[in-house]
């Protein structure tokens, strides 16, 4: 993988979370000269607000600046830089703000061809869904991440299930919803987000069926690669379908 590729996949990141900023109530987004970037979308996740250093060089300035932005002191937020070698003046901002616990999340990129266009295999059914299945998509998404409904109703507002680049998705066994996706196209690229899989249905191959929807479709849009942010627990599901490691960011949360 070369460096330009990797760094186009990482604009197309932040791309993609400045669209989900813009389909919230309170969503904002702002990028500076040096590529630091303030995100807020008011979902109650350091994850999804906060300040990302975009560039492939994180400017500690820039992100300092960003970092006394009023809007921050509204949210859960975090500090995200590309590279697990952060320098020590960034280490230092994210201590300043009482971020200091340090995770770190694979990037991991795949090219799309004809072989992502396969349907799934078993009993499973995998569907594109609108704002119609709202609460289908947040129930399900919920259960997939452990997490309590009201956490997840950002990820299913009609203003991202009907979004012209958004796609989602709930992969379901008979009557039974068993994993959810999200794919958001920008370019030639496209996001993969949100593979939550309840942990009943865990290791059945339903998060593989929902994470081969968003590349089917997204390869018939015009799509060529795909992006994610692994968890531990999937970094092995996208190894096996394609995705390679393409560099380690380093988050910093309260």
């Amino acid at each position: 993988m070369t460096e330009h590729r990797t760094d186009r996949a990482a604009r197309a990141w932040i791309r993609s979370m400045a669209l989900f900023a813009r389909t919230q109530p309170g969503g904002y987004y702002r990028e500076g000269p040096a590529g630091t970037a303030e995100l807020i979308t008011a979902a109650p996740m350091p994850l999804l607000n906060g300040v990302i250093g975009i560039a492939a060089e994180p400017d500690p300035g820039e992100i300092a600046e960003f970092t006394g932005s009023e809007r921050l002191t509204a949210v859960a937020w975090s500090i995200q830089v590309r590279g697990e070698r952060v320098a020590d003046p960034i280490t230092a901002t994210a201590a300043a703000h009482g971020l200091t616990q340090r995770m770190h999340l694979p990037f991991m990129l795949k090219d799309l061809d004809t072989r992502d266009t396969r349907e799934p295999a078993g009993d499973v059914e995998v569907r594109r869904i609108s704002s119609v299945d709202s609460e289908l998509y947040r129930t399900t998404m919920a259960a997939g991440y452990e997490g309590p409904d009201p956490l997840f109703a950002a990820f299913a507002r009609p203003s991202v299930l009907d979004h012209p680049t958004m796609r989602a998705y709930v992969a379901e066994v008979g009557d039974t919803p068993v994993a959810t996706s999200l794919g958001v196209l920008v370019d030639d690229l496209v996001g993969v987000f949100n593979i939550g899989v309840p942990p009943q249905f865990r290791r059945r191959g339903h998060g593989r069926a929902a994470t081969a929807a968003v590349l089917r479709e997204a390869y018939a849009l015009g799509a060529r690669t795909a992006f994610l942010h692994a968890s531990p627990l999937g970094v092995q599901l996208y190894e096996e379908m394609g995705f390679g490691h393409a560099e380690t960011w380093t988050l910093f949360t309260a």
